[in-house]
């Protein structure tokens, strides 16, 4: 999983859209460098447990890890109504 797998969004190297993203990013340019971690600490894990969890899939997988190795205040949780109409996670 990349960094912009993850979320994070950029532009051209002048554009308004690349600076705005900059600044949602924390940085002046570029990536921060924490996502650059996350993602191979996601990729890591990954390798370790795929095999473990074949029924899986892979996509999934990254996404459930790099949520679950981000800061509390930064989780994200993926709802979805179930046939009673009730939200579940």
């Amino acid at each position: 999983m990349t960094p912009r797998d993850m979320g994070r969004k950029g532009g051209r190297s002048r554009s308004s859209a690349k600076g705005a993203a900059a600044r949602r990013n924390g940085l002046r340019g570029g990536r921060p460098r924490f996502a650059d971690l996350l993602a191979a600490r996601v990729r890591e894990a990954r390798v370790r447990l795929q095999p473990r969890l074949p029924e899986v899939d892979p996509g999934d997988l990254g996404l459930i890890l790099a949520c679950l190795f981000r800061p509390p205040e930064r989780r994200q949780f993926f709802m979805r109504r179930d046939r009673k109409g009730r939200f579940v996670f």
